[in-house]
């Protein structure tokens, strides 16, 4: 297992953390960019939450591509596209064109996060998915702690070749993504029978294990339909959206709240690294934690729960610049560090059948936060005149989430990973 994690984890832990810079580098970008292209808080809010329009009708068809074409082509495919349509981002020119070219990144990127769990389900055992998927989630609070320094330096490039410092933001950061997508056909297969960098009974040996675990699973799982629309997993996804729109709240509008402490550009992109920072360690501890204890709802109630909290104090700490970030610290690593361990839930619950498309539908409803989030943040700003208010929606929804998770009976499902069936 630790030929396989050196082999794989890397390059889509790299595949997360350029996913991550282009998804999220408006937030920095708009530090300059709103004043010129005059854009309002609620207009930069529709703009940026317009990538999640096409994202979530794009999950489940993606996912089902990804069973048809296999994780080798088509991952490598995505990260090609949305790495052009990122660097493109540089020629936008008002509202429709931001519109325009966010939405076609949503459908290049819709893929990717549910292509890289199911396929850490077709790599990983149970026993050892819960930090692997700790390592990738902990890739997007990477992104945010080299991205968001990187971003602040790269508009010191203004007027470089007659292009504002925004669109050299794009131009930069979106080709990674297209050099990236090269190397995809060439390091990943679509499961360990086909892996000939492992030996024959290596190959047996986690083949054997894999198909075992899934067949295994409850027969319930094996109806999509039903699967999706079951009260548990109803609740479910909706403790998820209400999770993630506290995380998108945060991500799209921290640089411009940092910015309202009277900090310059520069610092702010170093000061918006900080809870990045704090959401990689807690995302990669959780999820150890968790993979080593074999207990999985806790891992997700606990940190969920202080995340929200933190927003509330963040919510009246805002003339304080050391408190604010000390609370915005803790909103993100809470709110981030249970997402890994959350996805074991769901799992536990569908089929092998069913679990890609599951994942994708669960991921689709979720990140329509993604869109809801920055609408609602910038909508709230322009009507309340400062960010108190918005703060407080996010944190509410937020501590909604783990009293969702609790009265959907999810628990029950979630088996002890260690109890895995042995093959020898």
């Amino acid at each position: 297992m630790r030929k396989v994690a050196f082999r794989l984890i890397p390059f889509i832990c790299i595949g997360y953390v350029i996913n991550s810079l282009d998804r999220y580098n408006i937030s920095i970008a708009a530090l300059t960019m709103n004043k010129d292209l005059g854009f309002t808080a609620s207009v930069y809010g529709l703009a940026a939450g317009a990538y999640f329009w096409s994202y979530v009708l794009c999950q489940v068809p993606a996912n089902l591509m990804l069973r048809k074409l296999g994780a080798r082509a088509w991952l490598s495919i995505i990260m090609g596209v949305w790495g052009l349509i990122s660097a493109s981002t540089s020629l936008v020119t008002g509202q429709t064109s931001f519109v325009a070219v966010r939405f076609l990144l949503g459908i290049a990127e819709a893929g990717y996060f549910p292509g890289v769990t199911y396929f850490m389900m077709c790599w990983f055992p149970a026993r050892y998915r819960g930090r692997m998927m700790g390592w990738f989630f902990a890739a997007s609070a990477i992104s945010s702690v080299i991205g968001a320094p990187l971003s602040a330096n790269l508009l010191r490039l203004d007027g470089s070749l007659g292009l504002a410092g925004w669109q050299w933001i794009f131009l930069i950061e979106g080709l990674p993504a297209v050099i990236l997508a090269l190397f995809g056909y060439t390091l990943l297969r679509n499961r360990p029978a086909e892996a000939p960098w492992l030996s024959p009974a290596e190959r047996t040996w986690l083949q054997d294990r894999l198909d075992i675990e899934a067949s295994s699973k409850v027969t319930h799982g094996k109806a999509l339909l039903p699967s999706i629309l079951n009260p548990q997993i109803i609740v479910l996804t909706i403790a998820f959206l209400f999770t993630l729109y506290g995380v998108y709240a945060i991500s799209f509008f921290l640089p411009l709240i940092i910015k309202g402490l009277g900090l310059s550009n520069l610092a702010v992109g170093y000061v918006t690294a900080l809870p990045s920072l704090c959401a990689a360690i807690g995302m990669i501890l959780i999820s150890r934690s968790s993979d080593r204890t074999g207990e999985r709802f806790w891992h997700v109630l606990c940190p969920v729960t202080i995340g929200g909290l933190a927003v509330l104090v963040a919510a009246f700490s805002l003339n304080d610049v050391y408190v604010a970030m000390a609370a915005f610290c803790v909103a993100v690593a809470g709110l981030t560090s249970t997402l890994p361990v959350f996805w074991n839930l769901p799992t536990a619950y569908f089929g092998a059948a069913t679990a890609a498309a599951g994942i994708g539908a669960i991921n689709t409803i979720g990140n329509m936060s993604g869109y809801l989030a920055p609408q609602m943040t910038g909508l709230l700003h322009d009507w309340s005149g400062g960010y108190v208010v918005p703060l407080l929606v996010a944190a509410a929804l937020a501590l909604s989430a783990p009293v969702l998770i609790t009265v959907s009976g999810i628990r029950r499902y979630v088996r002890h990973p260690h109890a895995a069936i042995n093959v020898h």
